[in-house]
């Protein structure tokens, strides 16, 4: 087998430029000299014989299409030799490194929390980033790696994204403690028609409330539009009407202490889950790979419970799982 003069290095320093869109960037990131990555790049593009980078003066560097594919499989390149290089001296299974997970603001409290605690305590070392966001303004990103995973509602995920399935997402109606409603045991989209909605201005669950109505033919009548979820609570608590959420906190108080009431809402609409999703073009790094891994165990009565072959890949590749659904697209599970 032929030899090749690309090194490790060279990819390392790479897509430290990539990462930053700076030279100068990179080198400070990587306590070089900004010659010595410059001479790597330089080096790295006779290598392949290919153009990676369009230099500007005083406007860093920007990728060219070559540039992009090697940053996306330099990463997944890299992340692997990590993953040989410890298993071959026998070390700790804990893995090191970084991954960021995007997630919108509203499901964040309910979702992340067990799956960052496994993490805590299966792989210490790894440092895990949380980037707060529209639910859509990770999808494009997640394509071009610069977000590992995002957490994300299946019925409005994009076909191009794997992911496992992790818990369902039920809306329920959050109504004050003595509403004539609340003496039912579920609430029909119907029956909220004439009531003031405290509508939750937040994604995804806004334009999953919308849609809901929309499905139902019902127009809702909001009478506030609140930016975080306690404080539509806290309105609801006041007798200003109700909001739907997807959680449900363990306490049925608003901060102010007002007992509310919360019931299902019943519609015909099937019920959203939330999923963990990568790109399916992108081989997860080891450490995402630890992440789904954690979600899957944190989320045990998820589609993603299911057991995932020893060896093998992810995002299509061979080695993975294609794990039936109740509804909506099959799931696949990386393997390790």
């Amino acid at each position: 087998m032929a030899s090749s003069n690309l090194s490790l290095r060279q990819l390392e320093y790479f897509l430290a430029i990539a990462d930053s869109g700076s030279i100068s960037l990179a080198a400070a990131s990587l306590h070089v000299s900004q010659s010595a990555v410059a001479a790597s790049l330089s080096a790295l593009e006779r290598t392949l014989d290919a153009q990676l980078c369009v230099r500007r003066r005083a406007h860093g560097v920007s990728l060219t299409a070559s540039g992009r594919q090697l940053q996306r499989q330099a990463r997944e390149l890299l992340g692997d030799a990590d993953e040989l290089e410890r298993s071959i001296r026998g070390g700790s299974s804990s893995l090191g490194g970084a991954v960021t997970i995007g997630c919108a603001e509203e499901m964040a409290p309910g979702i992340l929390p067990p799956i960052i605690e496994r993490l805590a305590r299966e792989h210490p070392e790894l440092v895990v980033s949380v980037e707060i966001g529209l639910e859509e303004s990770f999808w494009p990103r997640l394509l071009t790696g610069e977000v590992d995973l995002a957490i994300t509602l299946d019925r409005r995920q994009p076909t191009d994204l794997e992911a496992v399935r992790l818990c369902p997402l039920p809306v329920n109606v959050i109504l004050p403690a003595g509403h004539p409603l609340a003496s039912n045991d579920e609430i029909g989209v119907h029956e909220l028609a004439d009531e003031t909605w405290i509508m939750l201005d937040t994604e995804p669950g806004a334009t999953h409330s919308r849609t809901l109505f929309n499905e139902a033919g019902v127009r809702p009548r909001i009478g506030f539009r609140s930016p975080s979820y306690e404080l539509a609570r806290s309105l609801v608590g006041r007798g200003l009407g109700y909001t739907l959420h997807i959680h449900r906190p363990a306490g049925d108080l608003t901060q102010e202490g007002r007992p509310l009431a919360v019931r299902p809402l019943r519609t015909d609409s099937p019920v959203e889950y939330a999923t963990l999703a990568w790109s399916a073009h992108i081989r997860p790094s080891p450490a995402a790979r630890a992440v789904i891994r954690a979600a899957s165990a944190a989320w045990p009565g998820s589609a993603a419970r299911a057991a995932t072959s020893e060896h093998g890949s992810a995002g299509g590749a061979d080695g993975a799982q294609r794990m039936p659904q109740v509804a909506g697209p099959a799931v696949e599970v990386p393997a390790e």
